[in-house]
Order: C-alpha cells, then structure tokens, then sequence
C-alpha cells in the first residue's frame, strides 16, 4: 500500500496559515462553488477536525414563511462537516479548490447524509462540526497510509438564541487523488481517469462552440430533411456540462476560448489550402467534429482518428447523437479510428498497418492540444514516428505548442505569470514547450513551414497569447529513413 507522502513538520499554526484559515476558505470555495457565494455561507472557524459556519437568514436563502430552506442547510452541512475533514488532512491541497497537482492532492466528497430538521430557522443559523479524537486519528491513519476514507461526520446547527435548529450525519469519501488516477489491475484506466479525458473533451468542445457563429444554415436532402450546413457540432459535441464548464473556466481563464478559437481557424485554414487531400490523421482526435465541419474540403478524403479507446467510444456516441439530432453525419468522409496510447504504441506503425492508410497519399496530420502535456522525448518519438509515414512530398504537419516561458515562468511579464497561476488553479499544468520550434522539428526529421502565435494571428495586444504557437512542418527529404 503506497504512503501518501506529507511533511510531518506541518504545525497546525502553518497549516492554518497556508491552507485552512477562514478567509482563504472563504475565497476559494464561493469561487468553486458559486451557489455558497450568493447565499453568503462563510467558514467563521476552524481547529483540527472542528469547523463552525454560518448560513445567513437572508432574502435569498429563506421560503414563503422567511425561515431557512430546507435544502440550504442541508447544503451548509455539506461543507461544514467537509471543511471538518479536511483539516485533518494536514498540508494537502484539496482537488477543484486548492493550486495543487494530482499527485499532491486530495479528492472529497459527500456520499450520503441524513439531516432531522428539529425547528424553524429564523434566524442567522451556526453550524457546528466536532470530529471525535479517535475518529480523527483513524481518518489521518487510513488516508496518509494511502487508503480509502469513509467517514461519518456530524453537524449541529443552532439559532441565535441558542435553539438546535437542525442536526445531520453526514458520510464522506476521500482519498489521495493519484489512487483515483491510478490504472487497475490489467491496464484499464481508472473512472475518474475516464471522467476526466471526457470532460477535457468536452470543455475544449465548448469552447470551439462559444467561438462558433451563431447565425444558422440548412440545405434540403434528397428526402426534403432540412440539414444544417454550419451545424452547430460543437455545441452537441460538448454537451450541458462540457458548454456549463467551458464557460467557467473562460471566467477564470479569459485567454483560453481565443486560444482554442484561434488554433480551430489556423488548422482548418491549413486544411483548406491542400487542394486535393487524400487523407487527414488526427492524433488525440477528441471531439474535434473536423471531418463534420469540412466535409466539404474532406470530400473523396479518408479520416484517421486516433486516441485512446474510452474517449473513441464517446467520440462515437457523440457522432451517432449528431446524426440523430442534425442530420448530415452519413455525409461526412470516409472514417477509421485507430485506438492508440501515444505512451506506449508506434503511432506510425499502427497507420502502416491499417488497410485504409496509405504513406504515400497527400495527408495532413493534426496534433493538436497535445504537445504540451508530454515532455520533450516523448513528443520526439511520436513526431519521428509520423515522419517516417509523410512519404508524399507536400503531406503536412499542424501542430500547437506553447514556449518555455509557461513552463518555468522564464518571464517578467505579469500577464503570463497570472495565466500560468491560474492554469496551475484549475489543475492543469503544461510540461513541455520547445524553445526553438525549427530547431525542435529538424531533430524529429521534419522542416518547419510557418510558425505563427496565436497573438499575430489574432491581431491581439494579449502578451500571453504571443506563448502559444501553431507550427507546420513537413518530411526533411535529405531524412527518407
């Protein structure tokens, strides 16, 4: 069983500073939980595993008799008895409300509860959570010795006057993020591993719908159906949830829509100037609907797309949902998907052995949005991989990158320390961006072709986007091997 590693030098007085104080708690949580901010709940105090609250009596949180909602006690005895927990996880960043990376975290989260409402509440209500001594030590001694915690906690809740308004026993899971990432047994990757590549997906899908145009138009089938030519993909794509978190991280992070908005138009720009494409590979295909969108551009071309085998199961969920809402689907190219771990697989000998790739057909290759989250020798190795299948002379390759300056912060601008803060926020950490992009491609057998920021492109005054490259390249002839 692994340990979870904390610094055992962590005094609660530090902890408290750095991590659990009210005020920081405060902050964090309205901004991860909006609904805590706009009924005004506050974290007033915290000790080792002990939490007290307040649930304003406010016009926004009381029923048609100006007593408390139901429901927002049992919502302030949700974090109460959370924020009880997590004290007791000393020095450790909580997953969605701390800076933190998954291998330093803690995930959290309520699994049941029973609340018995005893009066009504008429007044500011203080919620008050105790974890007993004994159940502390074994919450610490399950979750540091890297086991599951499922613990029950209660929460009283009192009226001004001092009346028990309410009490709950509240059941929580927790455990150290990275178990949760972790593959199980025979390589199949984790749940919230799964859940996690498909929101990401869906997210990106998001954020290529909110730059979509918004006017719509449609064209009529052989059997009368009404077909949108500019359907909207993406917004099907991502779904409610992908569409509700997109637009919260835009919040947090303003630059990422022009981000993922302008590397869309750059790629299909590129895609539009190959007159007589054969084939397109999408590496981490997503859902990027490309082949939906340029259909035309595609026609009599076969689509290659490649990722993992759980995100090509929703990408084709997602697809047979487009052609059950929109129409239009049976119109697209020629399709093959091809599952693939880019960690582990030859991407280019999978292509080779496919009945469908031909090496020497005009193709472009698509790597987009993942460069960054390998590390340089493993982007060599499936960039030298694709090389050795570009045997057509003009076959292209699209790919984005960011710079070193969001890796390592090597910049005195603001602006980018602030994206960079705020991408490490919501858990996302880039690993490697290439210093010299030609310089890089030349060492993965390619020559680059154009090497355009995001910035230049967009005709933006942003700092942050000029760290964001969209890079073609194609086969060095004097490399064939």
């Amino acid at each position: 069983m692994a340990v979870i590693e904390t610094d055992k030098e962590i005094s609660w007085e530090k902890d408290y500073a750095d991590r659990i104080n009210p005020e920081l708690m405060n902050t964090l949580l309205h901004r991860a939980v909006p609904v805590l901010a706009w009924t005004g709940w506050k974290v007033t105090r915290v000790g080792p595993g002990f939490c007290e609250s307040v649930l304003p009596l406010a016009i926004e949180t009381t029923n048609q008799h100006g007593t408390h909602q139901a429901a927002l006690i049992s919502l302030s005895a949700d974090y109460t008895g959370g924020m009880a927990l997590t004290t007791l996880l000393t020095g450790t960043p909580l997953t969605g409300i701390h800076r933190g990376r998954p291998d330093e975290s803690a995930s959290l989260w309520l699994v049941g509860m029973d609340v018995k409402y005893e009066n009504p509440s008429t007044s500011h209500l203080r919620g008050v959570s105790r974890v007993d001594p004994k159940t502390a030590r074994r919450i610490q001694s399950r979750y540091f010795s890297g086991r599951v915690v499922l613990a029950t906690i209660n929460v009283e809740f009192w009226s001004e006057d001092g009346e028990r308004v309410a009490t709950a026993v509240m059941r929580y899971f927790a455990q150290a993020t990275q178990r949760l990432l972790e593959h199980r047994s025979g390589g199949e990757r984790s749940t919230m591993t799964k859940l996690n590549l498909k929101t990401s997906a869906r997210i990106i899908a998001g954020l290529r719908a909110m730059d979509s145009p918004a006017g719509a138009k449609t064209i009529s089938d052989s059997q009368g159906r009404q077909l949108r030519i500019d359907a909207p993909h993406d917004k099907v794509a991502a779904g409610t949830h992908g569409l509700l978190q997109a637009k919260r991280l835009q919040k947090v992070l303003p630059q990422l829509g022009a981000m993922v908005g302008a590397r869309t138009r750059h790629c299909d720009e590129v895609l539009r100037s190959i007159a007589g494409i054969e084939q397109l590979v999408m590496l981490g295909a997503g859902l990027d609907m490309r082949p939906l969108r340029r259909a035309a551009e595609l026609s009599g071309a076969t689509v290659f797309e490649l990722d993992l085998p759980v995100m090509l199961a929703e990408r084709q969920h997602v697809i047979e949902r487009l052609e059950s809402q929109l129409g239009g689907a049976a119109a697209a190219p020629e399709r093959h998907q091809i599952a693939v771990d880019f960690l582990q697989d030859d991407v280019g000998e999978l292509l080779q052995r496919h009945f469908a790739f031909s090496e020497t057909a005009l193709t472009l290759f698509v790597y987009e949005g993942c460069s960054m989250y390998f590390d340089e020798q493993q982007n060599r190795r499936l960039l030298q991989s694709i090389r050795r299948r570009m045997r057509h002379p003009d076959s292209v390759l699209w790919m984005d990158c960011v710079t070193p300056a969001v890796i390592n912060e090597g910049t005195c601008d603001p602006n980018i320390h602030e994206f960079v803060d705020r991408m490490e926020l919501i858990g996302e950490r880039f690993v490697y961006g290439p210093a010299d992009p030609e310089a890089f491609l030349r060492s993965c057998g390619l020559v680059g072709c154009s090497n355009d920021t995001a910035q230049d492109y967009l005709g933006s005054e942003d700092p942050t986007l000029g760290e964001y490259r969209f890079l073609t390249a194609r086969q060095d002839v004097l490399d064939l091997n």
